[in-house]
């Protein structure tokens, strides 16, 4: 899991007011990019695809709480789910594929993760 808080700034309003779709795009792509590194620190990600809901909008001065949780695996992808909330108010929802390459930019499976320690220190 990774989370980030984000102020919205006059810089990243749309006409409306409102924070502007790509700013929240990229946001929650940075955000899902951080969980996939979390998950796999050797992983070299890419954004494959990007599921994107906008849900409400988030004004200046909000500040847009991100969560990010890794939701399912596939031999060289991560798939990881993304919110941005104001309070509790859902801004926006996102399920973001990202892709593990390798050091020529092919697809290459997901490195090995690192045992998890136990309470006890056990491997």
């Amino acid at each position: 899991m990774s989370e980030s808080m984000f102020v919205v700034r006059a810089s990243h309003l749309n006409h409306e007011g409102h924070l502007f779709g790509g700013e929240l795009m990229a946001a929650m792509d940075e955000i899902g990019y951080c969980a996939a590194r979390a998950a796999w620190p050797r992983g070299r990600f890419v954004t494959r695809a990007a599921e994107i809901q906008f849900v409400s909008p988030a004004r200046l001065g909000d500040m847009v709480s991100f969560r990010a949780d890794v939701a399912g695996t596939g031999t060289t992808s991560v798939r990881v789910a993304v919110t941005g909330c104001v309070g509790e108010r859902l801004v926006g929802a996102a399920t973001m594929t990202y892709v593990n390459l390798d050091p020529r930019g092919c697809k290459q499976s997901l490195p090995r993760r690192a045992a998890k320690m136990s309470r006890k220190g056990e491997r």
